[in-house]
């Protein structure tokens, strides 16, 4: 009798010892569902880069003169993302045009990443052709998410200098 009640116990230990693990993939799925939705990109932010500081003959808004390979991060402030959660597919859309800035709307499919602790924002831009045809994209490190606000950190190389751009987004 004793070892049937010791052997029920490891079985029971073991149970719920592998339902851990079900618990974090709940976690990450409420991470994407906080991240879909409409959002309004307020501003760009540098960090390791000041707007004032000089490398060289050039400056920080130099440096750093395209991401996505479209634009400087300023053209992106105002933009508006849209990001489905069932498909993954998306949309950002320029509201800053003139100058350098384009206008138009791009089409994305998204994804979140889980690195360890950290997860990522990833995306690339299927505008006017397959996702299958375009294997490049972009990864951003998920600062913050809540229900009204996301701050999405870039990693970029800026004339031989690990930098950051910072994008912060309202609902």
């Amino acid at each position: 009798m004793k070892k049937s009640i010791l052997l029920f116990g490891i079985c029971t230990s073991a149970f719920l010892t592998s339902c851990a693990s079900t618990t974090v993939a709940k976690q990450e799925i409420q991470t994407g569902k906080e991240v879909r939705g409409a959002w309004t990109l307020t501003n760009v932010d540098y960090q390791g880069l000041t707007t004032n500081e000089v490398q060289g003959n050039v400056k920080v808004t130099d440096a750093v003169s395209k991401v996505f390979d479209t634009a400087n991060p300023e053209c992106y402030e105002g933009s508006t993302w849209n990001l489905v959660q069932n498909n993954k597919k998306g949309t950002y859309t320029f509201n800053n045009a003139g100058g350098d800035c384009p206008s138009g709307t791009a089409n994305i499919i998204w994804d979140l990443q889980q690195d360890g602790s950290t997860t990522y924002f990833i995306f690339k831009d299927v505008t006017g052709i397959k996702a299958k045809q375009n294997t490049a994209g972009y990864k951003m490190r998920v600062d913050y998410v809540d229900t009204n606000s996301l701050k999405l950190v870039q990693d970029i190389n800026a004339n031989g200098k690990i930098a950051q751009v910072i994008y912060n987004f309202v609902r």
